[in-house]
């Protein structure tokens, strides 16, 4: 019997290559289009022999968790000093696109 597709599969079959849809579903396409490039720089690095740097995985891994529990983190600390989340400051704090950049940083 054919395997009938999931939701994610139908909405995000084809908005990447490399990715599979349960992996991309929260993500947006310049998110998406960031992870596959970082994907192809490691890639040929690794085909060409070359080492890869170390701040460049630091900031790889740090973003990729910035984005992944940056939200948790925002939505408690908005929470602690009784910040709405809903507001300016609580939508930046909880912000995917800022959480990452800010594990970057942290990354390296």
């Amino acid at each position: 019997m054919e395997k009938l597709p999931t939701y994610n599969e139908i909405k995000y079959g084809k908005s990447s290559r490399i990715f599979e849809s349960e992996e991309i579903k929260d993500l947006t396409p310049i998110e998406i289009n960031e992870a596959e490039k970082a994907y192809d720089i490691i890639l040929e690095k690794i085909s060409h022999g070359e080492e890869i740097e170390e701040g460049f995985l630091g900031g790889l891994v740090g973003g990729a968790a910035g984005a992944l529990i940056g939200p948790a983190i925002g939505k408690a600390i908005c929470k602690a000093l009784g910040i709405d989340q809903n507001g300016t400051l609580g939508k930046l704090l909880t912000s995917r696109l800022v959480t990452a950049a800010i594990g970057i940083a942290l990354g390296k």
